[in-house]
């Protein structure tokens, strides 16, 4: 089984592939007819994926486009190797309603909005009590009453687990919840998937 990553480039950018050097994923980058500049940063960091990156240009212009292209590539792949682990790298929640379709049909396949989430450390690490905590008590919060941003989520994290923690800890807490899609960070905001 390897992991199959497809990225929506009109939405993610920023993106740096050297994360992937060990793993043993495949990529396709989509871009869309209109964009006629990567940055040379993606483009090195691409090279080392080899042969298992392929860059799709998509013809023609019009909403949503790129996504159906995605969403095409997406079922091409799952009927030739439905064991695979499939990732859509975008921001755009649209590709939701067609990943618990998938999900469904007993096929891996998720949303993620970085690169991080999908490397082995980040999906199989093992909480640890503090994080625990963390979560129970965030479940516990009236929605309206949870952390709205980074900085009061770090300072509402220290006082559950203590003022005396490094900011590792606080840091390496906030990345746990948002491997396990808990937190969501969109435009500056903080969501919650509890």
């Amino acid at each position: 089984m390897s992991i199959v990553l497809l990225i929506d480039y009109e939405n993610v950018q920023g993106i740096n592939l050297e994360e992937l050097a060990g793993t043993d994923s495949r990529v396709c980058i989509f871009t869309g007819s209109s964009q006629s500049k990567i940055p040379i940063e993606l483009v090195s960091s691409a090279q080392v994926l080899g042969n298992r990156l392929e860059w799709i240009r998509i013809d023609g212009n019009g909403p949503n486009a790129l996504d159906f292209h995605i969403a095409y590539y997406l079922g091409a792949h799952i009927t030739k190797y439905p064991k695979n682990e499939y990732f859509v790298l975008s921001k755009d929640k649209g590709f939701d309603p067609l990943m618990k379709h998938i999900a469904k049909e007993k096929v891996a396949c998720k949303r993620i909005t970085t690169i991080s989430e999908l490397l082995p450390t980040k999906r199989v690490k093992a909480p640890d009590t503090d994080y625990e905590k963390v979560l129970l008590n965030l479940k516990k919060i009236e929605k309206s009453r949870r952390p709205k941003n980074a900085k009061t989520l770090k300072q509402h994290i220290k006082s559950i687990i203590g003022k005396t923690q490094t900011e590792d800890k606080l840091n390496r807490i906030i990345e746990q919840l948002q491997a396990a899609r808990i937190v969501v960070v969109e435009d500056g905001r903080l969501k919650y998937e509890i």
